[in-house]
């Protein structure tokens, strides 16, 4: 099992904050006595905090859909709706969107959150992978890079159009990765099946008690030493979290996915559990494994 150390994230974000700092600095001395770059760092601000605005509007609009789908005040999704909620959970629709949707709220890094999440459950090659609520595939085409021609991986999620999208882009890039509609409180799968299991952005769409079902699923769809990691949306503190466009899009509510999941894998008998963040600061991981 891999140590993690507690002081690795405060670390992490002193140097982030240290390095803007010293942009800050360096900034404001340039344009102190460099009049000639003047005009670039003023069309680069103003350029920066027109598309910062841009995501918030987006987000927010964002924000107001998910909270009528957590609210329930829709049996049915409006026609055209990003969001669809249904007795499981909630779905994700407009596939086509969903990749370019998920760059702009990550700002460009959802490839180092993807490549975090896989550096985090060390995959080998040759071992089986189940990816629960997969989206659109890109996470279960990466593990599959990994685990090599001898190895499999599956990808399972509730939304018909997340499928089919997953199911197109492997065969563009020629793997053998089926991918099946099933919800993640049901998967369609016998016990003891793959030696890891993973779940990133997802729980946050299941209602409390789907979560729980979630989790025993996965549990009992491992085989016995196998590993489960769950990523998801984990809360901030500060004024710059309050306004980081994933928080904004979510809620409150949403941003504490991470911590209940934690909770739910204790409860489902997971051993060895550790946390802390992943590549993206506003999403954390859990991961733990099945006793033998």
């Amino acid at each position: 099992m891999p140590s993690h150390s507690a002081t690795h994230t405060g670390h992490s974000h002193r140097s982030v904050h240290l390095l803007l700092g010293l942009l800050i600095v360096a900034g404001g001395a340039v344009f102190a006595f460099w009049p000639a770059a003047r005009s670039a760092l003023l069309v680069v601000g103003a350029a920066s905090v027109a598309i910062h605005l841009g995501l918030a509007v987006v987000a927010l609009l964002g924000a107001r859909m998910v909270m009528r789908a957590h609210s329930g005040r829709h049996s049915s999704a409006l026609p055209g709706s990003i969001i669809r909620p249904t007795g499981t959970g909630q779905i994700i629709r407009w596939a086509f969107l969903y990749d370019a949707v998920v760059a702009a709220l990550t700002f460009g890094r959802a490839g180092a959150l993807r490549a975090s999440v896989l550096d985090l459950i060390r995959l080998s090659p040759g071992e089986q992978v189940l990816d629960v609520g997969c989206g659109t595939g890109e996470l279960a085409l990466a593990a599959k890079r990994r685990v090599g021609a001898k190895g499999s991986v599956r990808g399972v999620d509730a939304g018909a159009e997340m499928v089919a999208r997953a199911r197109e882009k492997a065969v563009r890039a020629g793997f053998d990765v089926p991918f099946d509609v099933a919800p993640a409180q049901a998967l369609p799968f016998p016990d003891a099946s793959f030696d890891v299991a993973l779940c990133a952005l997802m729980m946050h769409h299941l209602p409390q008690d789907g979560r729980r079902q979630a989790v025993a699923e996965m549990h009992r769809v491992l085989k016995p030493g196998g590993r489960l990691l769950v990523a998801d949306l984990a809360h901030e503190h500060g004024l710059l979290a309050s306004l980081d466009p994933v928080a904004l899009v979510h809620g409150r509510a949403a941003m504490h996915a991470a911590d209940e999941a934690e909770a739910l894998m204790r409860d489902a008998r997971f051993s060895g559990i550790v946390a802390g963040r992943t590549a993206l600061r506003a999403v954390g991981y859990s991961l733990g494994w099945k006793d033998e």
